[in-house]
């Protein structure tokens, strides 16, 4: 009885690293995937739900970057870096809980594939 409960806690403490392991794994890919590239790349910014559009826009207007579009909701907003000395601090100061980037979260998919019928660059 005693070799059948260590069994149990030693198979329980093996699928719990495993669990962890894929946890973790799973979070740091996340990471990977939706951290903003640089180099005036599109980002989106996820602002609080108690804030509205307009209040957005004023705090985005002071900042470097230039507004896309909005994203599901007015609270997320794809902007453009207007040059290359724009830091995502800035949007994280102006109350962006959240800056990502746009394309691996599928904020710009399909102004990319709307730029590319017409036969725009981007």
């Amino acid at each position: 009885m005693l070799a059948k409960k260590e069994t149990y806690w030693t198979e329980l403490k093996a699928l719990s690293v495993a669990f962890v392991m894929m946890l973790g794994g799973f979070l740091l890919l996340a990471y990977l995937t939706l951290r903003p590239a640089g180099g005036g790349a599109d980002v989106a910014a996820i602002f609080p739900p108690s804030m509205n559009l307009t209040e957005i826009s004023y705090r985005l207007a002071a900042l470097p970057f230039a507004m896309v579009r909005t994203g599901w909701t007015d609270t997320i907003v794809i902007v453009r870096p207007e040059n290359k000395h724009a830091s995502l601090d800035h949007l994280r100061s102006a109350g962006a809980l959240v800056v990502m980037d746009a394309v691996a979260s599928g904020g710009c998919t399909f102004l990319s594939i709307k730029q590319n019928i017409k036969g725009i660059k981007t």
